[in-house]
Protein backbone atom coordinates (compact mmCIF):
# COMPACT_ATOMS: atom_id res chain seq x y z
CA UNK A 1 0.00 0.00 0.00
CA UNK A 2 2.65 2.45 0.98
CA UNK A 3 4.94 1.53 -2.21
CA UNK A 4 1.63 2.38 -4.50
CA UNK A 5 0.70 5.77 -2.35
CA UNK A 6 4.16 7.11 -3.53
CA UNK A 7 3.63 5.79 -7.19
CA UNK A 8 0.18 7.93 -6.92
CA UNK A 9 2.60 10.67 -5.65
CA UNK A 10 4.65 10.41 -8.21
CA UNK A 11 2.13 9.92 -10.82
CA UNK A 12 0.01 12.86 -10.00
CA UNK A 13 3.35 14.88 -9.76
CA UNK A 14 3.73 14.22 -13.39
CA UNK A 15 0.40 14.73 -14.36
CA UNK A 16 -0.20 18.24 -12.36
CA UNK A 17 2.55 19.28 -10.91
CA UNK A 18 4.33 20.25 -13.91
CA UNK A 19 5.52 24.19 -13.23
CA UNK A 20 8.09 25.74 -12.07
CA UNK A 21 7.67 26.26 -7.84
CA UNK A 22 8.10 30.16 -8.30
CA UNK A 23 5.27 30.36 -10.57
CA UNK A 24 2.90 29.02 -7.97
CA UNK A 25 1.20 32.34 -8.25
CA UNK A 26 -0.38 31.87 -11.43
CA UNK A 27 -1.90 28.71 -10.96
CA UNK A 28 -5.83 28.73 -9.34
CA UNK A 29 -7.86 26.82 -7.69
CA UNK A 30 -9.76 24.65 -10.59
CA UNK A 31 -13.07 25.88 -9.91
CA UNK A 32 -15.10 22.37 -11.72
CA UNK A 33 -14.70 18.84 -12.83
CA UNK A 34 -13.52 19.99 -16.07
CA UNK A 35 -10.79 21.92 -14.44
CA UNK A 36 -9.55 19.35 -11.91
CA UNK A 37 -9.06 16.72 -14.48
CA UNK A 38 -7.11 18.93 -17.05
CA UNK A 39 -5.63 21.56 -15.07
CA UNK A 40 -2.78 22.06 -12.97
CA UNK A 41 -3.16 21.52 -9.36
CA UNK A 42 -2.09 24.05 -6.95
CA UNK A 43 1.05 22.88 -5.08
CA UNK A 44 -0.55 23.05 -1.96
CA UNK A 45 -2.41 19.68 -2.63
CA UNK A 46 1.36 18.17 -3.80
CA UNK A 47 2.96 18.77 0.10
CA UNK A 48 0.05 17.21 1.25
CA UNK A 49 0.33 14.20 -0.81
CA UNK A 50 3.51 14.02 0.14
CA UNK A 51 2.83 14.28 3.60
CA UNK A 52 0.23 11.46 3.61
CA UNK A 53 2.54 9.51 1.96
CA UNK A 54 5.52 9.46 4.30
CA UNK A 55 2.91 9.19 7.04
CA UNK A 56 1.59 5.88 5.72
CA UNK A 57 5.16 5.06 5.53
CA UNK A 58 5.75 5.03 8.71
CA UNK A 59 3.54 3.60 10.12
CA UNK A 60 3.77 0.29 7.45
CA UNK A 61 7.03 0.30 7.52
CA UNK A 62 10.27 -0.48 10.00
CA UNK A 63 12.85 1.68 7.49
CA UNK A 64 16.11 0.63 7.35
CA UNK A 65 19.06 1.62 10.03
CA UNK A 66 21.84 3.74 9.51
CA UNK A 67 23.62 5.52 6.53
CA UNK A 68 25.84 3.75 4.19
CA UNK A 69 27.62 5.78 2.92
CA UNK A 70 27.25 8.30 5.35
CA UNK A 71 28.14 11.34 2.68
CA UNK A 72 25.44 10.62 1.09
CA UNK A 73 23.23 11.52 3.86
CA UNK A 74 25.18 14.55 5.02
CA UNK A 75 25.17 16.14 2.04
CA UNK A 76 21.52 16.85 1.36
CA UNK A 77 21.25 17.34 5.30
CA UNK A 78 24.24 20.22 4.65
CA UNK A 79 22.08 21.76 1.40
CA UNK A 80 19.18 21.75 2.89
CA UNK A 81 20.33 24.01 6.54
CA UNK A 82 22.50 25.70 3.48
CA UNK A 83 19.11 27.22 1.99
CA UNK A 84 17.43 27.93 4.98
CA UNK A 85 20.92 30.31 5.59
CA UNK A 86 20.40 32.03 2.37
CA UNK A 87 17.02 32.24 2.97
CA UNK A 88 17.83 34.83 5.97
CA UNK A 89 19.24 37.05 3.70
CA UNK A 90 17.10 36.82 0.17
CA UNK A 91 16.75 39.79 -1.84
CA UNK A 92 12.92 38.67 -2.30
CA UNK A 93 11.10 37.12 0.24
CA UNK A 94 8.05 36.00 -2.02
CA UNK A 95 10.06 33.52 -4.26
CA UNK A 96 11.97 32.30 -1.82
CA UNK A 97 8.52 31.51 0.23
CA UNK A 98 7.96 29.49 -2.79
CA UNK A 99 11.35 27.60 -3.04
CA UNK A 100 12.07 26.77 0.28
CA UNK A 101 9.03 24.49 1.40
CA UNK A 102 9.79 22.36 -2.55
CA UNK A 103 13.44 21.82 -1.36
CA UNK A 104 12.56 20.53 1.76
CA UNK A 105 9.72 18.10 -0.07
CA UNK A 106 12.95 17.15 -1.94
CA UNK A 107 15.16 16.32 0.86
CA UNK A 108 11.73 14.43 2.26
CA UNK A 109 11.34 12.14 -0.71
CA UNK A 110 15.20 11.36 -0.63
CA UNK A 111 14.82 10.08 2.96
CA UNK A 112 11.23 8.02 2.43
CA UNK A 113 13.36 6.25 -0.58
CA UNK A 114 16.52 5.71 1.38
CA UNK A 115 14.82 4.67 4.74
CA UNK A 116 11.79 3.35 3.75
CA UNK A 117 11.22 2.29 0.23
CA UNK A 118 14.73 0.35 0.34
CA UNK A 119 14.22 -2.94 1.76
CA UNK A 120 11.82 -3.63 -0.74
CA UNK A 121 13.58 -5.37 -3.62
CA UNK A 122 11.48 -4.45 -6.34
CA UNK A 123 8.66 -0.99 -7.16
CA UNK A 124 6.69 -3.13 -9.65
CA UNK A 125 3.18 -2.35 -8.02
CA UNK A 126 4.43 1.96 -8.33
CA UNK A 127 5.50 1.61 -12.07
CA UNK A 128 2.39 0.38 -12.31
CA UNK A 129 0.97 3.96 -11.57
CA UNK A 130 3.52 6.18 -12.78
CA UNK A 131 3.04 3.94 -16.09
CA UNK A 132 -0.52 4.99 -16.04
CA UNK A 133 0.44 8.33 -15.69
CA UNK A 134 2.87 8.89 -18.53
CA UNK A 135 0.28 7.10 -20.84
CA UNK A 136 -1.45 10.48 -19.73
CA UNK A 137 1.00 12.20 -20.71
CA UNK A 138 1.24 10.82 -23.90
CA UNK A 139 -2.13 10.95 -24.47
CA UNK A 140 -2.61 14.93 -24.08
CA UNK A 141 0.39 15.17 -25.88
CA UNK A 142 -0.10 13.48 -29.01
CA UNK A 143 -4.12 15.30 -28.58
CA UNK A 144 -2.18 18.78 -28.41
CA UNK A 145 -0.08 18.08 -31.53
CA UNK A 146 -2.65 16.88 -33.84
CA UNK A 147 -5.45 19.18 -32.38
CA UNK A 148 -4.76 21.56 -29.46
CA UNK A 149 -1.98 23.38 -30.61
CA UNK A 150 -3.34 23.33 -34.32
CA UNK A 151 -6.69 25.04 -33.18
CA UNK A 152 -4.54 27.43 -30.59
CA UNK A 153 -2.86 28.83 -33.40
CA UNK A 154 -5.53 29.40 -35.78
CA UNK A 155 -7.39 31.22 -33.42
CA UNK A 156 -4.39 33.68 -32.03
CA UNK A 157 -3.82 34.10 -35.78
CA UNK A 158 -6.67 35.22 -36.02
CA UNK A 159 -7.36 37.43 -33.44
CA UNK A 160 -4.13 38.90 -34.28
CA UNK A 161 -4.58 39.98 -37.15
CA UNK A 162 -7.81 42.65 -36.16
CA UNK A 163 -5.53 43.44 -33.24
CA UNK A 164 -7.98 41.27 -31.03
CA UNK A 165 -10.46 44.52 -31.63
CA UNK A 166 -13.41 41.77 -32.04
CA UNK A 167 -12.06 39.65 -28.74
CA UNK A 168 -14.83 39.83 -25.74
CA UNK A 169 -13.54 43.21 -23.75
CA UNK A 170 -13.81 41.69 -20.42
CA UNK A 171 -11.27 38.74 -21.77
CA UNK A 172 -9.61 41.14 -23.15
CA UNK A 173 -8.84 43.24 -20.02
CA UNK A 174 -8.02 39.94 -18.16
CA UNK A 175 -5.49 38.58 -19.99
CA UNK A 176 -3.86 42.04 -20.36
CA UNK A 177 -3.42 42.14 -16.62
CA UNK A 178 -2.22 38.30 -16.97
CA UNK A 179 0.62 39.61 -19.64
CA UNK A 180 -1.03 37.73 -22.09
CA UNK A 181 -1.98 40.36 -24.28
CA UNK A 182 -0.32 43.90 -24.92
CA UNK A 183 -1.26 47.20 -25.14
CA UNK A 184 0.25 48.64 -28.45
CA UNK A 185 -0.08 51.61 -30.53
CA UNK A 186 -2.24 49.71 -33.18
CA UNK A 187 -4.26 47.81 -30.24
CA UNK A 188 -3.81 44.59 -28.84
CA UNK A 189 -0.89 41.70 -29.54
CA UNK A 190 -0.02 38.69 -27.92
CA UNK A 191 2.86 38.26 -26.25
CA UNK A 192 5.91 37.34 -28.52
CA UNK A 193 6.31 33.90 -26.51
CA UNK A 194 2.80 33.29 -26.98
CA UNK A 195 3.28 33.86 -30.86
CA UNK A 196 6.50 31.58 -30.95
CA UNK A 197 4.56 28.80 -29.21
CA UNK A 198 1.66 29.33 -31.17
CA UNK A 199 3.70 29.04 -34.23
CA UNK A 200 6.48 26.28 -33.94
CA UNK A 201 3.68 23.70 -33.05
CA UNK A 202 5.87 22.47 -29.83
CA UNK A 203 3.65 20.05 -27.54
CA UNK A 204 4.34 20.62 -23.79
CA UNK A 205 1.60 17.83 -22.58
CA UNK A 206 0.90 18.13 -18.80
CA UNK A 207 4.20 20.29 -17.79
CA UNK A 208 5.39 23.79 -18.14
CA UNK A 209 7.16 23.68 -21.67
CA UNK A 210 8.46 21.94 -24.34
CA UNK A 211 11.71 21.01 -22.79
CA UNK A 212 10.74 19.88 -19.05
CA UNK A 213 7.99 17.31 -21.50
CA UNK A 214 11.18 16.15 -22.75
CA UNK A 215 12.78 15.62 -19.04
CA UNK A 216 10.00 14.11 -18.06
CA UNK A 217 10.10 11.60 -21.02
CA UNK A 218 13.92 10.98 -20.11
CA UNK A 219 13.25 10.55 -16.42
CA UNK A 220 10.44 8.34 -16.63
CA UNK A 221 11.03 6.42 -20.26
CA UNK A 222 13.34 4.16 -19.04
CA UNK A 223 12.21 2.41 -15.71
CA UNK A 224 8.53 2.57 -17.09
CA UNK A 225 9.76 0.88 -20.22
CA UNK A 226 11.54 -2.04 -18.27
CA UNK A 227 8.40 -2.68 -16.19
CA UNK A 228 5.86 -2.96 -18.81
CA UNK A 229 8.92 -5.59 -20.94
CA UNK A 230 9.14 -7.52 -17.88
CA UNK A 231 5.82 -7.72 -16.24
CA UNK A 232 4.02 -11.38 -15.73
CA UNK A 233 0.52 -9.71 -15.78
CA UNK A 234 1.12 -9.79 -19.47
CA UNK A 235 1.35 -12.44 -22.51
CA UNK A 236 5.04 -12.06 -24.79
CA UNK A 237 2.86 -10.33 -27.31
CA UNK A 238 0.94 -7.71 -25.21
CA UNK A 239 4.18 -6.94 -23.44
CA UNK A 240 5.56 -6.04 -26.99
CA UNK A 241 2.31 -4.11 -28.06
CA UNK A 242 2.29 -1.84 -24.56
CA UNK A 243 6.06 -1.75 -25.11
CA UNK A 244 6.15 -0.11 -28.58
CA UNK A 245 3.01 2.06 -27.38
CA UNK A 246 5.40 3.61 -24.26
CA UNK A 247 8.29 3.80 -26.39
CA UNK A 248 7.17 5.14 -29.53
CA UNK A 249 4.96 7.11 -27.90
CA UNK A 250 8.09 8.56 -25.86
CA UNK A 251 9.75 8.67 -29.07
CA UNK A 252 7.45 10.73 -30.88
CA UNK A 253 6.13 12.97 -28.46
CA UNK A 254 10.17 13.75 -27.62
CA UNK A 255 10.43 14.65 -31.25
CA UNK A 256 7.30 16.87 -31.00
CA UNK A 257 8.40 18.48 -28.65
CA UNK A 258 11.33 19.70 -30.35
CA UNK A 259 13.91 19.76 -27.64
CA UNK A 260 17.40 19.58 -29.17
CA UNK A 261 19.15 18.87 -25.17
CA UNK A 262 16.66 16.21 -25.02
CA UNK A 263 16.84 14.40 -28.06
CA UNK A 264 20.97 14.52 -27.85
CA UNK A 265 20.34 12.98 -24.04
CA UNK A 266 18.43 10.35 -24.93
CA UNK A 267 20.17 9.34 -27.61
CA UNK A 268 23.05 9.25 -25.54
CA UNK A 269 21.31 6.50 -22.80
CA UNK A 270 20.60 4.34 -25.47
CA UNK A 271 24.25 4.38 -26.71
CA UNK A 272 25.20 3.68 -22.72
CA UNK A 273 22.29 0.99 -22.89
CA UNK A 274 23.75 -0.74 -25.83
CA UNK A 275 27.23 -0.26 -24.85
CA UNK A 276 26.92 -2.36 -21.54
CA UNK A 277 24.30 -4.68 -22.68
CA UNK A 278 25.77 -8.42 -22.44
CA UNK A 279 25.84 -8.65 -26.53
CA UNK A 280 29.01 -10.10 -28.92
CA UNK A 281 31.07 -7.58 -29.54
CA UNK A 282 30.74 -7.28 -33.52
CA UNK A 283 26.73 -7.02 -33.01
CA UNK A 284 26.92 -3.99 -30.45
CA UNK A 285 29.41 -2.18 -32.66
CA UNK A 286 26.76 -2.77 -35.47
CA UNK A 287 23.76 -1.30 -33.11
CA UNK A 288 25.36 1.72 -31.76
CA UNK A 289 26.42 2.42 -35.29
CA UNK A 290 22.92 2.41 -36.38
CA UNK A 291 21.62 4.21 -33.26
CA UNK A 292 24.50 6.88 -33.84
CA UNK A 293 23.71 7.77 -37.27
CA UNK A 294 20.52 7.81 -36.84
CA UNK A 295 20.11 9.76 -33.87
CA UNK A 296 22.23 12.28 -35.25
CA UNK A 297 20.21 12.29 -38.97
CA UNK A 298 16.84 12.83 -37.12
CA UNK A 299 18.27 15.79 -35.16
CA UNK A 300 20.27 17.55 -38.07
CA UNK A 301 16.31 17.11 -39.62
CA UNK A 302 14.31 18.37 -37.27
CA UNK A 303 16.67 21.41 -36.14
CA UNK A 304 18.32 22.29 -39.76
CA UNK A 305 16.25 25.34 -39.67
CA UNK A 306 17.04 26.20 -35.72
CA UNK A 307 20.86 26.48 -36.14
CA UNK A 308 20.21 28.47 -39.58
CA UNK A 309 18.93 31.46 -37.47
CA UNK A 310 22.19 31.78 -35.45
CA UNK A 311 20.91 28.92 -32.55
CA UNK A 312 18.99 31.53 -30.77
CA UNK A 313 18.09 29.80 -27.15
CA UNK A 314 21.81 28.67 -26.98
CA UNK A 315 22.56 32.46 -27.34
CA UNK A 316 20.29 33.41 -24.60
CA UNK A 317 21.46 30.18 -22.20
CA UNK A 318 25.34 31.38 -22.28
CA UNK A 319 23.82 34.62 -21.41
CA UNK A 320 21.71 33.18 -18.81
CA UNK A 321 24.96 31.48 -17.64
CA UNK A 322 27.27 34.88 -17.51
CA UNK A 323 24.90 36.04 -14.91
CA UNK A 324 24.74 33.42 -12.70
CA UNK A 325 28.15 32.93 -13.11
CA UNK A 326 29.21 36.61 -12.23
CA UNK A 327 26.16 37.00 -9.46
CA UNK A 328 27.59 33.83 -7.70
CA UNK A 329 31.11 35.00 -7.36
CA UNK A 330 29.71 38.44 -5.74
CA UNK A 331 27.61 36.57 -2.97
CA UNK A 332 29.67 33.09 -2.98
CA UNK A 333 28.65 32.33 0.88
CA UNK A 334 24.65 32.84 0.53
CA UNK A 335 23.80 33.71 -3.05
CA UNK A 336 20.72 36.00 -3.43
CA UNK A 337 18.28 33.80 -1.72
CA UNK A 338 16.90 30.50 -3.41
CA UNK A 339 14.91 30.68 -6.39
CA UNK A 340 16.15 34.29 -6.57
CA UNK A 341 17.97 34.30 -9.47
CA UNK A 342 15.76 36.81 -12.07
CA UNK A 343 16.28 39.33 -9.32
CA UNK A 344 20.07 39.75 -10.32
CA UNK A 345 19.39 38.79 -13.86
CA UNK A 346 16.56 42.09 -14.05
CA UNK A 347 19.56 44.21 -13.57
CA UNK A 348 22.50 41.79 -15.36
CA UNK A 349 20.66 41.07 -18.77
CA UNK A 350 21.50 43.24 -22.31
CA UNK A 351 19.13 45.25 -23.63
CA UNK A 352 18.41 42.68 -26.45
CA UNK A 353 17.85 39.70 -24.08
CA UNK A 354 14.94 37.84 -23.55
CA UNK A 355 13.57 37.95 -19.66
CA UNK A 356 14.08 34.82 -17.74
CA UNK A 357 13.51 33.63 -14.96
CA UNK A 358 15.59 30.47 -14.01
CA UNK A 359 19.14 29.76 -15.17
CA UNK A 360 18.55 27.33 -17.20
CA UNK A 361 21.47 25.34 -14.86
CA UNK A 362 20.33 23.80 -11.67
CA UNK A 363 24.04 23.52 -10.61
CA UNK A 364 25.09 27.26 -11.87
CA UNK A 365 21.85 28.16 -10.09
CA UNK A 366 22.36 26.85 -6.42
CA UNK A 367 25.43 28.79 -6.64
CA UNK A 368 24.03 32.16 -7.66
CA UNK A 369 20.84 31.39 -5.33
CA UNK A 370 22.15 29.38 -2.53
CA UNK A 371 26.47 30.41 -2.71
CA UNK A 372 29.00 28.15 -3.68
CA UNK A 373 28.39 25.56 -0.90
CA UNK A 374 25.32 24.64 -1.90
CA UNK A 375 26.03 23.92 -5.33
CA UNK A 376 28.83 21.89 -4.14
CA UNK A 377 26.93 19.87 -1.39
CA UNK A 378 23.81 19.92 -4.40
CA UNK A 379 26.13 18.61 -7.00
CA UNK A 380 28.02 15.86 -4.52
CA UNK A 381 24.24 14.51 -3.38
CA UNK A 382 23.00 13.97 -7.64
CA UNK A 383 26.15 13.26 -8.73
CA UNK A 384 27.95 11.39 -5.92
CA UNK A 385 24.81 9.53 -5.88
CA UNK A 386 24.97 8.44 -9.24
CA UNK A 387 28.21 7.04 -9.12
CA UNK A 388 27.76 5.65 -5.95
CA UNK A 389 25.07 3.63 -7.30
CA UNK A 390 25.84 3.27 -11.17
CA UNK A 391 29.07 1.53 -10.23
CA UNK A 392 27.44 -1.67 -8.52
CA UNK A 393 24.36 -1.36 -11.38
CA UNK A 394 26.72 -0.77 -14.39
CA UNK A 395 27.10 -4.64 -14.44
CA UNK A 396 23.49 -5.35 -14.65
CA UNK A 397 22.16 -3.60 -17.25
CA UNK A 398 19.24 -6.05 -18.02
CA UNK A 399 17.89 -4.63 -14.05
CA UNK A 400 15.02 -2.61 -12.79
CA UNK A 401 17.91 -0.78 -10.60
CA UNK A 402 19.81 0.09 -13.70
CA UNK A 403 16.79 1.03 -15.71
CA UNK A 404 16.04 3.53 -12.64
CA UNK A 405 19.28 4.89 -12.55
CA UNK A 406 19.31 5.52 -16.06
CA UNK A 407 16.57 7.80 -15.82
CA UNK A 408 17.83 9.53 -13.30
CA UNK A 409 21.41 10.42 -15.17
CA UNK A 410 19.58 11.50 -18.52
CA UNK A 411 17.88 13.87 -15.58
CA UNK A 412 20.92 14.69 -13.87
CA UNK A 413 22.64 15.71 -17.47
CA UNK A 414 19.81 17.73 -18.59
CA UNK A 415 20.06 19.70 -15.88
CA UNK A 416 22.72 21.18 -16.65
CA UNK A 417 21.12 22.96 -19.80
CA UNK A 418 17.09 23.34 -17.93
CA UNK A 419 15.92 24.01 -14.60
CA UNK A 420 14.66 20.69 -13.22
CA UNK A 421 15.33 20.92 -9.79
CA UNK A 422 12.54 23.55 -9.98
CA UNK A 423 9.73 21.35 -11.45
CA UNK A 424 8.01 19.01 -9.00
CA UNK A 425 6.72 16.67 -11.43
CA UNK A 426 10.69 15.81 -11.73
CA UNK A 427 12.49 16.84 -8.84
CA UNK A 428 10.13 14.87 -6.27
CA UNK A 429 10.31 11.53 -8.23
CA UNK A 430 14.27 12.21 -9.30
CA UNK A 431 15.07 12.21 -5.39
CA UNK A 432 12.46 9.45 -4.42
CA UNK A 433 14.09 6.96 -6.83
CA UNK A 434 17.86 8.20 -5.88
CA UNK A 435 17.15 7.65 -2.29
CA UNK A 436 15.60 4.34 -3.42
CA UNK A 437 18.63 3.43 -5.10
CA UNK A 438 21.20 4.39 -2.71
CA UNK A 439 19.67 2.20 0.39
CA UNK A 440 19.10 -0.39 -1.92
CA UNK A 441 23.32 -0.71 -3.46
CA UNK A 442 24.83 0.22 -0.23
CA UNK A 443 24.39 -2.78 2.01
CA UNK A 444 24.82 -5.02 -1.28
CA UNK A 445 27.86 -6.78 -2.47
CA UNK A 446 28.76 -4.87 -6.02
CA UNK A 447 28.81 -8.93 -7.32
CA UNK A 448 25.13 -9.47 -6.49
CA UNK A 449 22.34 -7.85 -8.20
CA UNK A 450 21.13 -4.80 -6.26
CA UNK A 451 17.33 -5.29 -6.87
CA UNK A 452 16.57 -8.91 -7.54
CA UNK A 453 13.13 -8.72 -9.10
Amino acid sequence: MAVRCWGIVCGLALVKFGNPVIMEGFVSWPSDGFEWLLSPWPLTLGYGLVALALGLSLRAMPGRRGWNPRWLALAPAAWLAWQCLSALDTVDRALTRLTLPHFIVCGACFFAGYKLLALRPTLRGFWAVCAAALLWVLAYGVDQRFRGLPETRAFILEHEATHWQNFPPEERSRWERSGVLIRTAEGWTAHPMLLEKARSLRISSTLFYPNTLAGALLLFGPPVLWAVATTPLLTTGARALMGSIVGGGALACLYWSGSRSGWLVALGLGLVTFLVWPWPRTTKLAVLTVLTVLGLGVFAFRHAAFFQRGAPSVVARLDYWEAAWHTAWEHPWLGTGPGTFQRPYEQRKRPESEMARLAHNDYLQQASDSGWPAALFYGAWVWGGLIWTGRRLWRQPAHEGFFVWLGLLGWAVQSCVEFNLYIPALAWPAFLWLGWLAGGTGENDSTKPAHPA
